[in-house]
């Protein structure tokens, strides 16, 4: 669009973005009758997230759609409309985004793909009605966009079967975690990774083409956003990397963290970018480069981005007005040998220290451990204190020494129930500990073990490597 609109990174008036984030009002233009349609599922959603603002079917024909009173266009609907979802084939949306341009609407968000993507069919069709349009000053997300889901606001205005407690058994719950992500299937999907390692999320937005808003605009209003601590972008490419450069700044000045996945590192990866959103993905080592420089964190995979953002979600914990910079000296408590032995190779492939701890501090964990126990670190408790015993003592003493940054307990929890006899004692040091204390279990997790930790709100991991990256994470210099 033309320059009128504001250029990525900028903030927006907060009053049109607030429209996108928190609205009081929708329009589903190209509302389905049937609730399994992609045009049907939004309206589901919003009645079984119990959404409290008005809710505008717009359809052709039917004089109502899903038990609600339906418009035959947006210029007939009687009240303000703050966003409306654009569900209507690419040929009808330059007509569609003039009538709610006309009819006032705040921000459209144009869930229509045909706009370029696949083998370049539509790709001037918003173009050719960029300056009327920036002239309303509406705002658009997409095209080819999934929706948003705004928790605080219990509107999942998408057709994500993330968002679908009946299919999916479950119901997100709103926390202090953005999602920004180009591709809508892998920024919905985060969430419902995140939501097993106890993650919860404030919004989910999938920005698609980015004809307008685009990911670096909004992570640069929830920066300054109370109820995001941490933004998660998933991208192909930027429109402009001299604004996304503005952003770690900004970030690191608010005490908030921000984590990139890049996509399309690779010659064909950028290819598959370009067909699916129309994104240069630009040099893969100058982007890891400016990651770098502006303290920003960078995810490989789904994987390692659960890791990284768990770490970083969960030291918030601590009660730290800001997330605090965490040393790379990593101590280990283990209940298996070996299990602790493969942690502290997999911290020092991360940059991270396992340091030797020292006489004093050796002695006292001594009078906690067998005889055939090692406290030189990592500490070797030994699988007796599964059988009975608690492995608190141990961690409270490395966790008080001065001499780590960070504990990992490294234990079996497969077994239900085997932190039951300590849950109490562990949720007390958690509690008072000034460092971050991690959980890698070499086991499968028993559910109630899961609950337990989500409930102690502690980091844990299911490998050494992952346990290592998100350790890593916290730090300053260790590679992440």
């Amino acid at each position: 669009m033309t320059s009128t609109i504001p250029a990525a990174g900028e903030v927006s008036e907060p009053s049109v973005l607030d429209a996108l984030l928190r609205p009081k009002s929708v329009a589903l233009i190209g509302a389905s009758r049937n609730p399994t349609a992609l045009g049907g599922r939004p309206l589901v959603f919003m009645a079984r997230y119990g959404f409290q603002g008005k809710i505008y079917p717009v359809h052709s024909s039917a004089p109502e759609v899903q038990g609600l009173l339906a418009y035959a266009s947006i210029r007939q609907v009687p009240g303000p409309v703050d966003l409306a979802l654009v569900m209507v084939r690419a040929e009808l949306v330059a007509g569609v985004l003039r009538d709610c341009a006309a009819a006032g609407v705040r921000v459209a968000v144009v869930m229509s793909s045909g706009f370029g993507e696949g083998m370049g069919a539509g790709a001037g069709i918003l173009e050719e009605i960029a300056p009327e349009l920036a002239a309303s000053g509406m705002r658009i997300l997409g095209p080819n966009s999934e929706g948003l889901a705004s928790l605080p606001a219990d509107a999942p205005l998408t057709f994500s079967p993330v968002l679908d407690i009946d299919a999916s058994g479950t119901r997100l719950r709103p926390g202090n975690i953005a999602v920004l992500s180009q591709s809508g299937g892998l920024g919905y999907a985060v969430a419902q990774w995140g939501a097993e390692v106890g993650l919860n999320f404030s919004y989910i937005i999938s920005t698609g083409n980015e004809f307008d808003l685009d990911s670096v605009e909004l992570a640069g209003h929830l920066v300054d956003s109370p109820d995001t601590d941490i933004v998660i972008m998933l991208v192909e490419g930027f429109r402009d990397l001299a604004k996304f450069a503005g952003l770690g700044e900004r970030f690191r000045q608010a005490g908030k963290r921000l984590v990139v996945a890049k996509l399309g590192r690779t010659e064909p990866g950028a290819r598959a970018a370009y067909a699916h959103t129309r994104h240069v993905a630009g040099d893969a080592c100058e982007h890891a480069r400016l990651f770098r420089s502006c303290g920003v964190l960078e995810a490989d995979d789904q994987e390692g981005l659960i890791d990284v953002v768990q770490a970083v979600a969960k030291i918030r914990r601590l009660g730290a007005s800001e997330l605090p910079a965490v040393g790379a000296r990593i101590g280990i408590a283990t209940t298996s040998g070996g299990a602790g032995v493969w942690l502290a190779d997999a911290c020092v492939a991360r940059g991270l220290l396992v340091p030797e701890l020292s006489g004093p501090v050796q002695e006292l964990l001594k009078g906690h451990l067998p005889r055939y126990g090692s406290p030189c670190n990592p500490v070797d408790m030994t699988a007796q204190l599964t059988a009975g015993g608690t492995v608190v003592p141990a961690l409270q003493i490395m966790a008080a020494s001065g001499e780590v940054d960070a504990v990992a307990l490294v234990t079996s929890l497969s077994s239900a129930g085997r932190l039951e006899h300590y849950k109490d004692a562990l949720a007390e040091l958690v509690s008072r500990s000034e460092i971050p204390i991690f959980v890698f279990s070499y086991t499968k997790p028993a559910p109630s073990s899961i609950d337990m930790l989500q409930e102690l709100g502690m980091p844990w991991y299911t490998s050494a490597t992952r346990a290592a990256r998100g350790l890593a994470a916290l730090t300053r210099g260790a590679k992440g």
